[in-house]
């Protein structure tokens, strides 16, 4: 027993055994494959890679577009030009004021509704044409001033209202870095 006791007194340590885990099962390969297709079909099902999708319904008749230069050699055309600093009324060009002008001055806006009276009043009797108005406005201009101008515009009776853009085949791509500054 003294050996015993002898053995049990030392330092040295006891030796452990740790206990051993069952392995993990691994990763089914076609479970994560079957998930996998099954998102990719959800994302080719629902998702576009238009920007915007339009359908054509059969029952709508849609408006058709016309160049500026086609427009204004129809009869009938009332051209406003909005600059940022100034606007510009009729063929004549004649200087109405600011932008600013249409929101804040009540005998502009009356002066500006009376010479739309008066335009499409001459082409109605003298021109026999349906009355037009072409609308260019800078960029910058904001809407409200625009909707003044397409209010009195309607007031003063003109059939069609037509807004000038620039045709530009790579729109997106600017508007996207102009976006991103």
């Amino acid at each position: 027993m003294q050996i015993l006791d002898k053995l049990k007194s030392s330092n040295k340590s006891e030796r452990r055994v740790r206990k051993k885990f069952e392995e993990a099962k691994g990763l089914s390969i076609t479970s994560l494959l079957d998930e996998l297709t099954i998102i990719l079909v959800f994302l080719v099902k629902n998702i576009s890679t238009e920007v915007v999708k339009i359908s054509a319904e059969p029952n709508i008749t849609y408006p058709h577009t016309i160049t500026n230069d086609k427009l204004l050699e129809k009869a009938g055309t009332t051209p406003i030009k909005i600059f940022p600093d100034r606007v510009v009324v009729g063929t004549e060009a004649l200087e109405y004021g600011s932008p600013a002008d249409l929101l804040t001055d009540a005998n502009k806006r009356q002066d500006l509704l009376t010479y739309l009276k008066m335009e499409a009043a001459d082409i109605i009797q003298h021109q026999k044409a349906e009355t037009c108005l072409l609308v260019q406005a800078d960029y910058s201009i904001p809407c409200e001033y625009i909707t003044e101008i397409v209010r009195a515009a309607t007031a003063a009776g003109y059939s069609y209202i037509y807004f000038a853009t620039l045709e530009d085949a790579d729109w997106l791509k600017k508007y996207s870095v102009s976006l991103a500054e």
